[in-house]
């Protein structure tokens, strides 16, 4: 059996948090995961923020954030997906409902996270509000350098069937602006489709007001 970890944060006038709590006591049990930890935000304030907790009950399911109520049914299935499809669904719930500090808190920090985001932004059947939120994680996290590594994947998805999928992919690599996804844009802006050409030419408009400027 695989060692799952459940960490379980809650506070006091949470209607729902002991349900939660309730159900992941009972599968502790009967074996079904491993560990079970139950923290009062209000007593764990650094921890709650390191975890940009803000709404209860929140939970971690070997170390992949989720939040509200869930059944014993939709429970079982996370525990039987693998990271990655974890990640997917964090992210997909999170910016759903409009979270995106523990999207890019996630991304940031967990590979396994950044993978999960390039699967969602290469699906198309990822919801537009999801896609969305992922664009502007991304409008954050290039400045760092942290996509350098994803240029590929950015530079594959530009020959994506689905039009919109790869405009969304010049401008990530607009973002990263590394020399390949420069080139890329030059490519594309004289031999691409023409909307991939008219796309591609504004962003290195762009750039090169930018460059201007600075």
């Amino acid at each position: 059996m695989k060692h799952h970890e459940i960490k379980l944060f809650v506070m006091p006038g949470c209607q729902v948090c002991p349900q939660m709590e309730h159900l992941f006591e009972q599968m502790l049990q009967q074996g079904a995961i491993s560990e079970l930890e139950v923290l009062d935000v209000q007593q764990h304030a650094e921890l709650a923020e390191q975890h940009n907790i803000r709404s209860v009950p929140h939970y971690l399911i070997n170390g992949v954030a989720f939040t509200g109520l869930k059944s014993r049914r939709e429970i079982d299935q996370l525990l039987d997906k693998t990271d990655a499809d974890k990640w997917i669904e964090m992210i997909q719930d999170s910016l759903s409902g409009g979270e995106l500090d523990p999207v890019e808190q996630a991304v940031r920090k967990q590979p396994s996270a950044r993978e999960a985001m390039i699967v969602l932004l290469d699906d198309p059947e990822t919801a537009l509000l999801v896609r969305i939120g992922l664009t502007a994680v991304i409008e954050t996290l290039a400045t760092e350098g942290l996509l350098n590594t994803y240029e590929q994947q950015f530079i594959r998805m530009t020959t994506h069937d689905d039009e919109r999928i790869a405009v969304d992919a010049l401008y990530y690599l607009s973002l990263i602006n590394t020399p390949d996804s420069l080139a890329t844009l030059q490519d594309l802006a004289e031999n691409g489709s023409m909307v991939l050409r008219e796309h591609a030419l504004e962003l290195l408009q762009d750039e090169a007001k930018d460059q201007v400027l600075h």
